[in-house]
């Protein structure tokens, strides 16, 4: 954020390196050139790159993640308070699409949303121009909104079963014999157990959506599209818009077979490292809310209350009454 304030993303380049002869050397040029992470076939800085490009992954993730969790918070309220009689329908349904894979299913809805380019077909021996692509913040808008809708069945049918787990509690019962209203109960009594484990729910649905984001982006389809740059050698190449890691891992996915293999290792090593990040972050809340579990008083059951063998309920209250009034 700081770089992008005091040097608005400026990403600084290198033209062309020459030998001893003065033969042109091919991009990208090595750490040992450019420390400490080299440049790619543009000649762009590595690190910068990866610098620029880290706000826009990770606010890009936690918008996609929270898009995918606020709405199911309120949708299995919903089918937990509402829809209880065609609950278990809605969850086999639900279940049913966790058997198709999710990133063929993204592929296939954003593919022809993301183009960012007129492509020409064949029809009838004559070429026509495909379709025409969509404005940039378009294409970001499309790709987030569908990315989170694609995971609201499931995350809903998750918390109402959440809730369902909740309100089978006996304070819950006490609450409702006193009168207590739906929106009182969710409120003082849902709340303080389904936060907490929404928290859980979020992080590892900001895992899951770095790494199907790179998926996306290794099948070619990057947040806002790409542009067409030609390198330092004339070759027309896919350049990243928004330069985030995923689409950064698609652009330079093809540097795994060559002898540039680091250059496609940067982004795969720092999207890990956040994931690793995340990953220690909700095993920490995980034993956290563990603990606070462990400390609460667990409420004692009427079958524990056991009076002494051949003594009266009130015989207790009619003793203690007679020592205090000796006392």
């Amino acid at each position: 954020m700081l770089y992008f304030f005091f040097f608005n993303d400026r990403i600084p380049t290198t033209s062309l390196l020459y030998d001893s002869q003065g033969k042109p050397l091919p991009a990208p040029y090595s750490y040992k050139n450019f420390p400490p992470l080299g440049t790619d076939n543009f000649g762009r800085d590595l690190f910068i790159v990866m610098l620029v490009g880290a706000k826009y992954t990770i606010a890009a993730a936690i918008l996609i993640t929270f898009l995918r969790v606020f709405p199911s918070f309120w949708i299995g309220l919903f089918i937990h308070f509402f829809l209880q009689k065609i609950e278990k329908p809605l969850k086999s349904m639900a279940d049913a699409l966790n058997y198709f894979p999710m990133t063929l299913l993204a592929f296939l809805l954003l593919n022809g949303i993301l183009i960012s380019e007129v492509e020409m077909f064949m029809v009838d021996g004559a070429l026509v121009n495909g379709p025409e692509p969509l404005p940039y913040w378009s294409r970001v808008l499309f790709y987030i909104l569908i990315f989170a809708l694609l995971f609201v069945p499931t995350n809903s049918i998750l918390i109402a079963n959440e809730v369902k787990t909740i309100y089978k509690k006996e304070f819950i019962e006490s609450s409702r014999t006193l009168g207590a209203s739906n929106w009182r109960i969710v409120n003082k009594h849902i709340k303080p157990f389904l936060v907490p484990q929404l928290a859980i729910i979020f992080l590892r649905d900001f895992i899951h959506t770095l790494i199907l984001m790179s998926h996306l982006a290794v099948l070619g389809l990057f947040i806002g599209g790409y542009t067409l740059r030609g390198d330092l050698f004339g070759s027309t190449k896919r350049v990243s818009n928004s330069n985030e890691w995923a689409g950064l891992l698609g652009m330079w996915w093809e540097y795994l077979w060559t002898s540039y293999p680091w250059i496609s290792f940067m982004p795969i090593l720092f999207i890990c490292l956040l994931i690793l990040s995340a990953k220690g972050m909700m095993e920490g809340l995980t034993k956290v809310l563990a603990a606070v579990d462990s400390t609460r008083e667990p409420v004692q059951k009427r079958s524990e209350i056991e009076f002494s063998k051949g003594e009266h309920p009130f015989e207790r209250i009619h003793l203690r009454a007679m020592r205090s009034a000796r006392d």
